[in-house]
C-alpha cells in the first residue's frame, strides 16, 4: 500500500470513528445500552486499525527517508515481509 492509500485509508477510518461516538451517544442517551455497547466495539475495531495504518505509514516514511539518504532497504524490506506488515 502506498502512503497515499494509507493516508486516505487513515481519514476514512478516522471519520468512521466519527460517527460511530455519535451513534453510541445517541443510543446511549435513548437506554439502547446494547447497541451503544455493540458500536463501542466497532469504534475499538477502527482504532486499532488506524494505529495499524499509522504504524505502516511511518515505517513507509522511514523507508522513503533511508533511500533518499542513499541507505540500501533491501534488509528492511526483508524483515517488513518477515513480520507480516503490509
Amino acid at each position: 500500500m502506498d502512503l497515499k492509500s494509507i493516508n486516505f485509508e487513515i481519514a476514512k477510518e478516522k471519520a468512521c470513528i466519527d460517527d460511530l461516538l455519535n451513534m453510541i451517544r445517541m443510543h446511549t442517551q435513548d437506554g439502547r445500552i446494547d447497541l451503544a455497547i455493540a458500536r463501542n466495539r466497532d469504534m475499538l475495531r477502527s482504532l486499532e486499525r488506524v494505529q495499524k495504518l499509522e504504524n505502516q505509514r511511518r515505517f513507509y516514511l522511514t523507508i522513503h527517508d533511508l533511500s533518499k539518504r542513499g541507505i540500501l532497504c533491501e534488509v528492511v524490506k526483508r524483515c517488513e515481509s518477515l513480520n507480516g506488515a503490509s
